[in-house]
């Protein structure tokens, strides 16, 4: 999408707002949305994995009360003010509540494929949602919001977020963007132990990069839209885990890896683009040089109702503002 606002672009100046992980939570993507105006941008840049992991079932009873089922223990619910605020509480927490019939619990429970289901309908139905609150509030601006794809993210998002008003949704792409600058979007992540939706190999990454950078006129001026971090750096350790996913402690510390991509790191030190915008990794969060490219990873706390994100400014071709913000 070309970019036809007159003004600060016409000086090559860009102000952006940068978030990624925000899994299904409320309250951040309203934050993230509303931050335009707080910060005063011209774009907001999402880098995947908008939508949540988990369905909360809600099962009514007959005496009017309410069972809930999380993390595997019941919560009891005395009525309709204390449903309300739980409902409330775990779509923040990035979530999916559903009330239903203790007996459609009883025949969920019983069927996997059926849970799947109300699964994926309640994460489409959540980012329909996010889509007309943007539009509300960004309507009348020319802030655009531009994501895309995480490895959590079902790809039947695309079509959702491709139609929806305020959004500029890209996928394996490389696009102009505001100020003569150009964005390269290219999703998912390396092979997670949960099997995600959207997972590469290092072989795979391979190719998609080998598709992407001919498309690039100048990498001096280009941005990494990538969801995953280079490998090898504070923005892709995080804990070990064990098989049963459980952390790995190492003299009462928990144990560091990596789990990022070696192909990016590869080929940023060798492209040496503008800047790369990261995520997945949670506990990554930092800004590092990997040679003159800057790179970020806000880092998430998305289940504390915490918006982590980064303030960046660029001017005539380099940053010159790259600030990690949280609130």
């Amino acid at each position: 999408m070309f970019w036809r606002k007159k003004g600060k672009d016409a000086n090559g100046e860009v102000k952006m707002f940068f978030a990624s992980d925000l899994h299904g939570s409320n309250v951040c993507f309203k934050k993230f949305v509303n931050s335009a105006k707080f910060y005063g941008v011209d774009v907001l840049v999402l880098g995947g994995d908008l939508t949540g992991k988990a369905v909360i079932p809600i099962a009514e009873q007959e005496d009017g009360t309410f069972v809930a089922l999380q993390h595997g223990e019941a919560v009891q619910i005395a009525g309709k003010d204390e449903l309300d605020d739980f409902v409330k509480r775990q779509g923040n927490m990035g979530f999916y509540p559903a009330i239903m019939s203790e007996s459609e619990y009883q025949r969920l429970r019983a069927d996997p494929d059926a849970q799947q289901a109300l699964f994926k309908k309640l994460v489409l139905e959540r980012v329909r949602e996010w889509a007309g609150f943007a539009a509300q509030k960004l309507k009348g601006t020319d802030v655009l919001l531009v994501t895309v794809p995480g490895n959590d993210d079902f790809v039947e998002i695309d079509e959702i977020l491709t139609q929806a008003p305020v959004f500029d949704f890209h996928e394996m792409q490389v696009c102009a963007f505001r100020g003569g600058y150009q964005m390269l979007y290219c999703g998912g992540s390396t092979p997670t132990p949960w099997d995600t939706e959207r997972e590469y190999t290092e072989q795979q990454y391979v190719a998609r990069f080998a598709e992407l950078l001919p498309q690039v006129t100048d990498m001096s001026r280009c941005i990494f839209n990538v969801h995953v971090p280079p490998f090898g750096t504070a923005l892709d350790a995080c804990p070990k885990l064990d098989k049963n996913l459980k952390v790995v402690y190492e003299m009462g510390l928990p144990a560091q890896v990596h789990a990022g991509c070696q192909t990016l790191i590869d080929i940023i030190k060798e492209h040496q683009p503008l800047l790369g915008l990261h995520g997945h990794v949670h506990e990554g969060r930092a800004k590092i040089n990997i040679g003159k490219t800057i790179c970020i990873n806000p880092g998430s706390v998305y289940p504390e109702g915490i918006l982590q994100g980064a303030l960046i400014t660029l001017r005539d071709g380099q940053v010159t503002q790259a600030n990690l913000m949280q609130g």
